[in-house]
C-alpha cells in the first residue's frame, strides 16, 4: 500500500494554499448571500443549451457533463490527503447540493441552502488550516536549510 508521506498533495505551496483560501472564501460568501437573497431564477440544467441545442441533445451533454463532473469529484477526493480531503468533500457537497436544490420544494430548497453555507464554510476552515500549514512547513524548512 502506497505510503501517505510520499504521496505528493494536492496543495503544495503557499501560492495554491492562498488560492484555495480565496476562491472557497468567495464561494463561501456567495453561499452565505444566498441563505438572505432568495432567488426565483430556476434551470433544471447546468448548462442551459435549450436555446442552441434541441432538448435532448442538450439533456445527453448535461448529463455528460454532470457525469465528467462527478468523475471529477471522486478523483480530487482519492488524490487529496488529510485535511484536503476535508477541503475538497466541502466543495463536493456545496456543488452537489447546489444541482439537487433545482429539483425539490421551495422549502426544501431553503433547507439545502443552510447545508451548502455549512459546507463552504467547512471547507474555508480547512482551507485556513491548509495555509497555516503551508506557512508552518515553509518557516520549518528555511530553518533547516540554515
Amino acid at each position: 500500500m502506497e505510503q501517505s508521506e510520499n504521496k505528493p498533495r494536492l496543495i503544495e505551496s503557499t501560492r495554491a494554499a492562498i488560492i484555495a483560501l480565496c476562491l472557497t472564501g468567495f464561494v463561501a460568501a456567495l453561499s452565505f448571500r444566498a441563505l438572505v437573497r432568495h432567488t426565483n431564477y430556476k434551470s433544471y440544467w447546468l448548462l442551459d443549451l435549450r436555446g442552441i441545442l434541441p432538448a435532448p441533445a442538450a439533456a445527453v451533454v448535461n448529463v455528460g457533463f454532470y457525469a465528467y463532473v462527478l468523475w471529477l469529484a471522486v478523483v480530487f477526493y482519492r488524490s487529496a490527503q488529510g485535511k484536503e480531503k476535508v477541503l475538497v468533500a466541502g466543495w463536493i457537497g456545496a456543488i452537489f447540493l447546489g444541482w439537487i436544490r433545482n429539483l425539490v420544494s421551495a422549502p426544501i430548497a431553503a433547507t439545502l441552502d443552510w447545508v451548502k453555507a455549512a459546507c463552504m464554510s467547512i471547507a474555508f476552515l480547512a482551507a485556513v488550516r491548509i495555509l497555516l500549514r503551508t506557512f508552518a512547513g515553509n518557516g520549518s524548512r528555511a530553518y533547516r536549510n540554515t
